[in-house]
């Protein structure tokens, strides 16, 4: 027998299908290895969306009862009262436990969240190198709020502005009927957003992740799965039981699958959906077996509660984390039952009442949107204004702080000579009177060495000059390919910017060049090329490698300048940030022995250092600077001066740092620019 098609408006599989979404998610999340791809629940979400709200706004539009307005004010109260609570929540928690950098990178993007671009704010924290830590955001999770939001504004207005233009008179001389055209516009949309979205991950993984423009197609499979129910009258029972249960497998599949991730949205991505699809078309028809089994009372319930499960496993799990606990055993166990404990509060105390009011349009905005933004700005300006209060933490770390901000105000323009507008005449340190010059380029482990260099540039009455590109190896007629973000592409910024750096060696004949980097990054793997479409290879890029570094010094050497080369510092032990930030949440004496319990030992492979040895012996002039000599005495490598981390993330010195190991350098082996 046939399924005929299900008209209870209610459809409990659905919310079954939820539960399936948001458990993935969260033993994702909870790092349950077995569940390596668990992120895909929330694709799935992203197709109910895109089932149930096309369905509403187009049924609504149908019968003459569509109100944009109407539309807004009911998911403003489905969805930003609790959305607004697990926020204000967040903040009080990140108040009380985050450092001050931290604490301000939580309310740098707790203002973007207000605003409903999250997303964009997050992408851009996965672009950027040596950026916070994402599991540590607690408002990460949000991306895909904003990326929902940005979907309710784009489908009533698309689907409206189609519906006028076919309505008018020109047109319905051709078209008889309006339905059906609009289903056909959607039957073709969708593949070709599909197509753009795997075309645009595949260049650039990391910003597609968080795009609109690359999970719209995600919404539009649901919705394809809507117009299609409204031309398939049955189905038979075989053929229901049969897609249901494979679809099924295939989002477990996928979700247990460990290479799922690769750059995503991908084809698997498309797989998600299309389940996810299928499974919510058969429910339309009756109780196939796939169905039932999302209807069972229990899973239907962990569907109803997804949302707030969905807001507050993220912040809790992060928080845990931040502290420095493992998620693992009891720990793991007391975070679930406390993301089910505070989802319950939030489904009973301000779901469920919230969902019920229905306030006009001109209240609804001001309460859910503009105070929220007004709310969370303020407190991201206060904090910045002060440094991120770090008076919170008491006396000893307000001059442990005062010191790091005193370091980076003593810096001046240092950030913005990283990246940025790579103005020369703006990036200026040392004697700024001084008669002779200098320029330090590389990645950004030069620009860590601002104030080592402004010490020794001062002391030696130089003008010096620094420029940088994060990640770049800034060696003459060299190519990154495949590198850091950018995947199957050329690193094309750092090409260009090295070639401007040289361009300036030859115009202003420096008395100094200084080349900063982290040599051992660049000297394995296949990623160092001459021109596009190069072979590539480890052993190739060993030898461009030193065909370009010779090719460098001798361009510097013939400007007329001196080359220096400066060699890497210890790197930051494992779990140092951790050990640093639980002595100060719980105000804890600090001891630098136990922070430092894995000493950092040197990255310099053997590779390196002989390399080094035999360019010395190859350019007489040529000056190394190993900075290692003041911070590591006998095998051992400080990571704090007078109990003051040195390190401003994994591997970047704080500028406190920088110019105390100038200041140390100068004292122990003199000035190497004189």
């Amino acid at each position: 027998m046939p399924n005929k098609i299900f008209t209870d408006n209610y459809r409990k599989d659905i919310d079954g299908l939820r539960a399936l979404a948001v458990v993935l998610v969260i033993l994702f999340h909870a790092g349950i290895s077995q569940i390596a791809s668990g992120f895909i629940g929330v694709d799935i979400f992203f197709a109910i969306s895109g089932f149930l709200i096309t369905g509403i706004i187009v049924k609504q539009r149908e019968k003459g009862t569509f109100s944009l307005a109407n539309f807004f004010v009911h998911r403003l109260w489905r969805i930003q009262p609790a959305f607004i609570v697990m926020s204000l929540a967040t903040l009080i928690a990140t108040f009380c436990l985050y450092l001050p950098d931290d604490f301000l990178a939580f309310l740098h993007s707790s203002y973007y969240n207000a605003l409903l671009l999250s997303n964009q704010f997050f992408a851009r924290q996965s672009a950027a190198y040596a950026s916070p830590a994402a599991d540590l955001f607690p408002l990460l999770h949000t991306w895909s709020l904003a990326i929902e939001w940005q979907w309710y504004l784009f489908l009533p207005l698309g689907i409206l502005l189609t519906g006028a233009t076919l309505r008018l008179k020109s047109i319905q001389t051709v078209i008889t009927s309006p339905a059906n055209v609009l289903a056909a516009v959607w039957f073709v949309l969708t593949p070709l957003a599909a197509a753009l979205a795997l075309i645009l991950a595949s260049r650039e993984a990391d910003a597609a992740y968080y795009s609109l423009l690359t999970r719209i197609f995600e919404f539009m499979v649901g919705g394809a799965a809507f117009f299609l129910t409204r031309y398939v009258r049955s189905v038979p029972s075989a053929l229901s039981n049969g897609a249901g249960i494979l679809s099924l497998a295939v989002l477990l599949y996928i979700a247990i699958h460990p290479d799922v991730i690769g750059f995503y949205p991908n084809l698997y991505a498309l797989l998600v959906v299309t389940a996810s699809a299928l499974i919510m078309f058969i429910g339309t028809y009756g109780n196939s077996i796939a169905s039932k089994l999302l209807r069972l009372s229990p899973v239907a319930f962990t569907g109803r509660i997804s949302y707030s499960l969905y807001l507050w496993h993220w912040p809790v799990l992060a928080i845990a984390r931040y502290l420095g606990y493992d998620l693992a055993g009891y720990t793991l166990l007391l975070c679930i039952a406390l993301t089910v404990l505070l989802s319950l509060i939030s489904y009973y105390l301000v779901e469920q009442p919230c969902r019920r009011l229905r306030w006009s349009l001109k209240y609804t905005i001001p309460l859910l949107i503009i105070v929220p933004i007004i709310i969370f700005n303020a407190a991201f300006k206060y904090a910045e204004n002060r440094n991120g209060m770090p008076g919170r933490f008491g006396n000893e770390y307000d001059r442990v702080a005062h010191n790091i901000s005193t370091g980076l105000a003593h810096a001046g323009h240092r950030p913005d000579c990283l990246d940025g507008s790579q103005n020369a005449d703006k990036c200026m340190f040392g004697d700024l009177k001084g008669q002779k010059t200098a320029l330090l380029i590389g990645d950004s482990h030069s620009n860590h060495f601002w104030g080592f260099f402004d010490v020794l540039a001062q002391d030696a009455h130089i003008r010096m000059t620094a420029l940088s590109t994060a990640l770049c190896l800034a060696l003459p007629d060299t190519y990154l390919y495949d590198w850091w973000s950018f995947r199957n592409q050329t690193f094309d910024k750092c090409h260009e910017n090295t070639a401007k750096y040289y361009a300036l060696i030859a115009k202003n004949h420096y008395d100094y060049v200084v080349l900063g980097q982290v040599w051992e990054w660049y000297v394995s793997g296949p990623h160092v090329i001459n021109h596009p479409g190069d072979e590539r290879s480890d052993a190739l890029t060993k030898e461009r490698f030193n065909v370009a570094i010779r090719q460098a010094l001798k361009v510097i050497i013939a400007s007329g300048s001196r080359p220096v080369i400066i060699r890497t510092v210890a790197p930051m032990p494992v779990k140092y940030q951790s050990c640093i930030r639980h002595h100060v949440i719980f105000r804890e004496p600090y001891r630098q022995d136990e922070c430092d319990n894995l000493n950092p030992q040197s990255p310099e492979k053997d590779w390196t250092l002989p390399l080094f040895d035999q360019l010395q012996k190859e350019f007489p002039t040529l000056i190394v600077i190993d900075p290692k000599k003041v911070q590591c005495e006998n095998g051992y490598c400080i990571t704090a001066l007078n109990g003051t981390p040195i390190y401003r993330d994994v591997g970047h010195l704080n500028d406190f740092a920088s110019y105390n190991f100038g200041q140390e350098y100068l004292r122990k082996f003199g000035n190497p620019l004189k």
